[in-house]
C-alpha cells in the first residue's frame, strides 16, 4: 500500500495532475495482474462475452426454439455461476440434445447445482459413458466440487480419483483432493496432495500459472492450517 502512495506522488509530481497519476496507476496494475496474476477479469473479454449474450437472447427471443443458441446461452450461465438461468435455458433445448455428451455434461451440472443432484449425476455420468475423455476430465471434478459444497466428501473422492487419471498435473485437483482426504481423516495423504497442488502451480507454464495461482494459494493457506 505504501508504495502505491509513493508511486502516486512521483506521478503526481512529474505530470502535475492526480487524475492522470490515478489513471496511469490503474493501468500499471491491470497490465501486472493480466501477465502475471489474473485475478482482474479481462474487460475485453468481458465485454466481447456480454455483446454475444445480447446477441444470442435477442436470438431467443425472435426463435425460441433455437437449441444451438439456448445451449451456448446456457453454457454462458454456467461459466457466470448463474445455474438457475443455466438450467432453464438447457430444459428448452434438451429434446434437441439428448445425445450431446457436452450438453449432457452442463445441463447436469446445472440441475446438481440447482438441489437435484442425483438427476444431474445421471446426466453427468450419461456425458461421460459416452464420452470418457469429454473436456479432459472436466466432467469428474465439476460434479466432485458439487459433493464437496454440499460435505458429501465420501462421493466426491472416487470422481477426483477418475480426473487425477486423466489430468494428472492439476492444482485445482490437487487441491480437491487434499481437502477430501483433510476432511475424511486423512491428513498424511491430505497435506501431500496439497503440496501437489503447489509444486504443479510451480511447474506450471506462465499462461497456466494464471488460472492455478488461485488453488496453490489456496493449498498453502490449508496447509499452514493442517500443520
Amino acid at each position: 500500500m505504501l508504495s502505491k502512495f509513493f508511486l502516486f506522488y512521483v506521478l503526481y509530481w512529474l505530470l502535475g495532475n492526480p487524475l492522470l497519476a490515478i489513471l496511469v496507476i490503474l493501468v500499471l496494475s491491470l497490465t501486472i495482474d493480466r501477465t502475471y496474476f489474473g485475478f482482474v477479469p479481462d474487460p475485453f473479454k468481458a465485454f466481447k462475452k456480454a455483446g454475444r449474450i445480447r446477441e444470442l437472447q435477442k436470438i431467443v427471443e425472435i426463435n425460441p426454439h433455437d437449441a444451438r443458441s439456448l445451449k451456448e446461452l446456457g453454457i454462458f450461465m454456467i461459466e457466470e455461476k448463474n445455474y438457475r438461468k443455466a438450467r432453464e435455458f438447457f430444459e428448452r433445448a434438451a429434446v434437441k440434445f439428448s445425445d450431446d455428451p457436452e450438453f449432457n455434461y452442463y445441463y447436469g451440472i446445472s440441475l446438481a447445482r440447482c438441489g437435484d443432484i442425483q438427476k444431474g449425476r445421471a446426466l453427468v455420468d450419461a456425458a461421460i459413458e459416452t464420452s470418457p475423455g469429454l473436456k479432459y476430465g472436466e466432467p469428474f471434478i465439476a460434479l466432485a466440487e458439487v459433493y464437496i459444497d454440499s460435505g458429501d466428501y465420501p462421493s466426491a473422492l472416487p470422481l477426483l480419483n477418475s480426473f487425477e487419471k486423466i489430468h494428472s498435473s492439476s492444482s485445482r485437483g490437487f487441491y480437491q483432493m487434499g481437502l477430501v482426504r483433510l476432511k475424511m481423516g486423512m491428513k498424511e495423504e491430505g497435506t501431500e496432495y496439497l503440496r501437489k497442488a503447489v509444486a504443479a502451480f510451480k511447474a506450471s507454464p506462465r499462461f497456466k500459472r494464471k488460472v492455478d495461482r488461485k488453488w496453490a494459494w489456496k493449498a498453502r493457506t490449508m496447509l499452514r492450517k493442517s500443520l
